[in-house]
């Protein structure tokens, strides 16, 4: 089979506020999260992805004591517009305890920078040592980064010994496998989160109701639908497995507004076996980054 449960990990910005272009349910309310929380781990699913910039998203997480149950993978608040770098450490503990206060828990699985560009840049040093405080006090098994593009890691990996990372990956954008930062990241060991894997639903969606902003998309979804129909493949069997198929990605995090989304994508992703497909057939060349990366979808 080429998944496996415990490579999936619940997203939960949802949870937090009406999250993603496509969606139509808006915020996932205490019970839902709760459900969707026991349906996950009853399918063996163990890890929860979260962030301190995700509204309420923790304080819903640990009103459905998740913690008790789940690996749970935060994020920093931003901090490149602090003062200095002393006030950049104060802004990340401060939020930070208040993270593990609305959890509910002791400790976390693991804490990223939600903002790479917090490591990278003025201040990256002192961030840095301010992490692995939090790990040496035992608050956080893992420390690592958020990150979107390859320039990142290459540079990440220069500077610091990340444990952890969580990168964009689907089957339209798979740069970073072609440039070999994924190889890269492995080879250091260091433990791979996959997002954007439906790309806020948009890979989802039939091509021709898009967006008129992500209209430029539509030919290359056109031909990946053909290509999985081929390998008779519904369209959500063929993005999990375009990035399941990867072998260093440990987790493959996947976002629900509800419970029925959830068990779509855990039956799914249940089911799936490898096929012959040919991936380059509709990758070609995105000239717009933009599309791709909905931290720019704004200026589109």
């Amino acid at each position: 089979m080429l998944s496996d449960p415990a490579r999936l990990g619940i997203g939960t910005v949802q949870f937090g506020f009406a999250y993603g272009v496509t969606n139509q349910a808006g915020k996932v309310g205490v019970e839902e999260a709760t459900s969707i929380l026991r349906f996950a781990h009853q399918n063996g699913v163990r890890t929860i992805d979260t962030a301190a910039l995700y509204g309420d998203s923790e304080a819903t997480l640990g009103l459905a004591t998740a913690g008790a149950a789940f690996a749970i993978v935060t994020k920093t608040v931003k901090v490149a517009s602090e003062r200095s770098a002393d006030a950049a450490v104060e802004a990340i503990i401060s939020r930070f305890e208040r993270s593990i206060h609305d959890l509910q828990v002791s400790h976390v699985d693991a804490l990223m920078v939600h903002d790479v560009a917090d490591l990278l840049g003025r201040y990256g040093d002192k961030v840095w040592r301010c992490l692995q405080g939090v790990k040496a006090s035992g608050r956080a098994r893992k420390i690592g980064a958020s990150v979107y593009s390859g320039n990142d890691i290459d540079t990440l990996l220069a500077r610091y010994d990340i444990d952890i990372v969580q990168l964009p990956i689907n089957a339209l954008d798979l740069r970073l496998v072609d440039e070999g930062q994924l190889d890269s990241l492995a080879a250091r060991k260091v433990e791979i989160h996959a997002r954007s894997i439906f790309l806020q639903g948009l890979l989802l969606s039939p091509p021709e109701q898009l967006p008129s902003k992500f209209a430029a998309l539509a030919p290359s979804l056109v031909q990946m639908r053909q290509t999985f129909a081929e390998a008779d493949l519904t369209v959500m069997e063929g993005l999990l497995a375009s990035v399941f198929r990867h072998p260093m990605v440990d987790r493959v995090i996947v976002g629900a507004a509800s419970l029925r989304e959830f068990e779509e994508i855990v039956s799914t992703a249940n089911r799936l076996r490898a096929r012959q497909i040919d991936y380059a057939s509709w990758r070609w060349p995105i000239s717009d980054e933009r599309l791709l990366n909905p931290a720019l979808w704004g200026g589109l």
